[in-house]
Formats: C-alpha cells, structure tokens, sequence
C-alpha cells in the first residue's frame, strides 16, 4: 500500500511537470540564473533573492521550479567570469579561476567554457538522482528528532560552519549568537511575552529572516560594488571555434575518475549545514591535485583543475537541498535564501515533508533533471559567446541591485520597516566582512534561532532541568553530542 501511494505522489509530480507553465518556468529559471550569474559578484543568492518576490503571485509548484532551476543556472554560470575574466561571479568559482582563466589568455576560452558546462550540467543531474534517492529516507529518519535532537542539531549547524570554511572558531561561534539573538526579537513562545520589539507592533512576529538575507547577501554586495570603478580591466577574448566545444566535451568524457571524484565530494560537502559550493571547491580541487601524477602543473592552465572545480560546485546545488528539505537547515547561502521562498509559498522543510507535500517536493527534484539537463544545453551552445554577460558596467548593476533589494524586502509584509531593517543589516554586512566573520553563520542563526529555543525549553522540562538526561535522551541525541564535540575539536586543531 506504501508503495502504491508513493508511486501515486510521484506520478502526480509528473502530471505537474507536463503543465506548461513549469516548463516555461524551468526554461526562464535557468536562463535568468545564467545571465544573472555570468555577472560578476552576482551570486546564485542574491538571484533567488531579488527573483522572490516576483514569484509571489504564482502559484507555489510554478513559483519554486522557477527558483530553484535559477538556482542551478545561477550556480553554474559562476565559473564563467572566472574562467573569461579571473574574476569569479560567486565564491563557489574562485578556484575555477586558477586554471580557466589561463586557458583564456591561450586563446582557449571556449574549450574550458565547454569543459565547465559539460562537468557542470552532469554532475547537477547526478546529484539530482543522489537528491531522489536518499531524500525520502532521511526526511523519514527525521520523523524521530525530538525537541532535545533538534535543538543538538541547531547547535551542529552553527559549530561545522568554521570547521568546514576554515574560519576562526570564535567569529563562526559568536556570528551564530549573534543570528540567534535576532531570532529571540518577538514574542516569547512559551510566554507569549513581547521581546525586543522596541515598542514596534510589527517586530512582535519577530524579523524576517527573509530581510536579513536581503541586507546582509545583497544589499552589502550592492555596496561594495558600487565602491569599484570597474569589474575588469581587460577585454574579452574568446575565440569562435566550434571544435573548441567538441573538444571541451571530450575532456569530461575522457576524464571520468576526476570528474566522478568531485561530482560525489561536491554532494557531500553540499549536504553539510552551511558548508557551500567554496568548500566543496576547494577539498575537490585540492584532492585533484594530490592524486595527480604532475601536480605542479595545477594553476597552469591545466582542464583537470577546471573538471575538479565545477563538477563539485554543480554538485552541491542537490547536496545542498537534502538538509534543506529533509531537515528544515539550508546546506548554503544559496539554500537559506530558497528556504525563506519555501516559507512564502507555503511549503515547510523539515520532518515530515514527503508526507505532508510530497506531489511538490518530488516535482522540484525532478525539474533538477530539465534544469541541469538544459544547463548542459545552452552552456555548450553559448561557450562562445559569454563574453558579452561578463562586461556589463557597475553603474548599471548597483542601482538595479539596490532598487530590487528595496522592492523585495518591502514585499515580505509590505512594511516600510522592513526595508529600514534591510538596510541596517547591509551596513552590519560590511563590518562582519570586513573583519571576517561568515555571514551564513549569522544567517543560520537566525533560521534555526525559533525551533533551537523552542527545542530547548521542551526538552529541559520533559527531562526535568537534569542536564545528563537531557544530552542523553536518546540515541540520536548523543550522536549529534559527539558530532558537535568533533567538529569543535577539528576546528580548536586547527587554530
């Protein structure tokens, strides 16, 4: 009977993909994610956030494929600029730079483009099917999280930040406090008590995450961008040679143990809480080098660097999603600003989710195989012609950025305060990257900020304020204590 219903649920998931509607929404989703992310410092974030709110009126099956098919286009095109420009168009495609880029000056821009979309389109598919695969089990596994096991988790999330980015320990723990004060603003949910709100009516539903996002993703960008004269210095030169393509392709094909190496480090490193396409980037290519026979020719211009480099970055946008789901705790930045369009649109990550939306959720996952699939289509068709996406001047970017930073913000609730308290987190968001404190730390602070204290005083009374039997209440909750208590060590080790 189970299975019935579940192959009942997926076949309606397809009867949503033959609407017309979400395949326009498929196709749209992954060209504005490509052009979006071919500008550099345009992050997939910052598109899934100023592409939100003009979701709202659609209805949620069309709304969320838009979204996250512009997620992936967005995550791809990042390696363009990196490879044309050396300039990466997201943080998840600075180590693309190291080698594409002197394949540009060589004369051979189009076969890295090539090279990168063949290894990116793939391995988003791949990842995709991982999605498929081990997504039900686990948000069927998370049916057991209590509250004492959600909050250990909420605990996890904040404490593998800095030991996954490499960031000091004290600033990923103190940028999380800092989120989950945010989160306390509003009403107490045990008291129904106001905290915080400053005597603003508004604040008693506490800050919206979604706001934050806003301020510290995009608004910040927006003005470090606009302290730039220009992006690049130098013209593009990409050659119009359509074997460039062919052999582009070839590369990837004849290169499977690299490629399939960072595809599966990209899906696992994108399904850590927080972790990001960067991380994966960098443990992909760093692997690639120490197995390969002349590793003093990476950063030379060298196509195993681009392989390793964007086949884990595409590999994360479905890593990334089954904490998303499965958990209700984004695996990137890129996640986070997808889980507040989940909250808009009415659908709620987290235990529970196949079973409450699952006609949905399985149609995001299958519109993953049309949106790389189509990734893999227009970045082999476009490799010679990127050139152009990556020179849009700054003066048009800003204030195109800043004026749909505003919009966004204001459509949340439609209040004028919330685009006051979007702007104060852009000002906060030069400060925190200034002196180098991980903005997702202060992102998933504020997430998991409501069921961390609500998971918290839940499980203090139901094992009546005795600490050993609250840490020990069950088997799930000690595996997330010593998870907690390794990737504290891992990070104290490395400092």
């Amino acid at each position: 009977m189970i299975l019935s219903l579940a192959m009942g649920t997926v076949s309606q998931s397809f009867g949503i993909l033959t609407d017309p509607a979400v395949l326009v929404a498929i196709f749209l989703g992954v060209v504005i994610g490509i052009i979006f992310g071919a500008i550099p410092g345009f992050s997939a974030t910052m598109t899934i956030i100023l592409f939100t709110p003009v979701t709202i009126p659609f209805d949620a099956s069309v709304a969320l494929i838009f979204l996250v098919s512009a997620y992936g286009g967005a995550v791809y095109a990042g390696s363009i600029p990196a490879i044309l420009i050396n300039t990466p168009g997201a943080p998840g495609s600075v180590v693309t730079c190291w080698d594409g880029y002197e394949f540009t000056k060589a004369g051979r821009a189009t076969y890295a483009l090539a090279a990168s979309a063949m290894a990116s389109g793939v391995a988003g598919i791949i990842a995709a099917a991982i999605l498929l695969l081990v997504g039900p089990a686990l948000a069927e596994f998370a049916l057991n999280f209590g509250p004492v096991e959600l909050f250990l988790l909420a605990v996890f999330a904040l404490t593998i930040i800095p030991a996954a980015k490499g960031q000091s320990l004290l600033k990923g723990l103190l940028g999380g406090g800092f989120g989950l004060l945010i989160a306390t603003i509003g009403s107490d949910p045990q008291l129904a008590q106001p905290r915080a709100i400053l005597g603003l009516p508004l604040l008693r539903s506490g800050v919206s995450f979604v706001v934050v996002l806003i301020g510290l993703f995009v608004f910040t960008e927006a003005l470090f961008l606009a302290t730039q004269k220009k992006i690049i210095d130098t013209d593009v030169n990409v050659t119009d040679d359509q074997r460039q393509v062919s052999e582009g392709i070839q590369a990837v094909i004849d290169r499977p143990i690299e490629f399939i190496r960072g595809t599966f480090i990209g899906a696992f490193i994108g399904s850590l809480p927080g972790a990001g396409a960067d991380v994966a980037n960098f443990i992909s290519y760093n692997e690639a080098k120490r197995w390969a026979s002349d590793p003093s020719k990476f950063g030379t211009g060298i196509i195993e660097g681009i392989i390793a480099a964007d086949s884990s970055n595409n590999a994360t946008q479905g890593g990334a999603l089954i904490p998303t789901l499965t958990i209700g705790i984004p695996g990137s930045g890129s996640t986070a600003a997808l889980l507040s369009a989940f909250a808009i649109h009415g659908l709620n990550p987290g235990p529970g989710l196949f079973q409450r939306s699952g006609v949905l959720v399985y149609a995001l996952i299958f519109s993953l195989f049309l949106g790389n699939a189509l990734i893999l289509v227009f970045g082999l068709k476009g490799a010679r012609h990127f050139g152009r996406l990556s020179r849009i001047p700054i003066k048009y970017i800003v204030p195109v950025v800043i004026v749909l930073a505003v919009i966004g913000a204001f459509a949340v609730r439609n209040a004028h305060l919330d685009v006051l308290i979007m702007v104060l987190f852009g000002l906060i968001g030069i400060i925190l990257v200034a002196t180098d404190y991980p903005l997702v730390s202060v992102v998933i602070g504020v997430i998991v900020g409501g069921f961390a204290e609500e998971g918290f005083v839940q499980g203090w009374i139901i094992n009546q304020s005795d600490p050993i039997r609250f840490l020990t209440t069950s088997d799930i909750a000690i595996v997330l204590l010593l998870l907690i208590a390794f990737s504290l060590g891992v990070t104290l080790i490395r400092d």
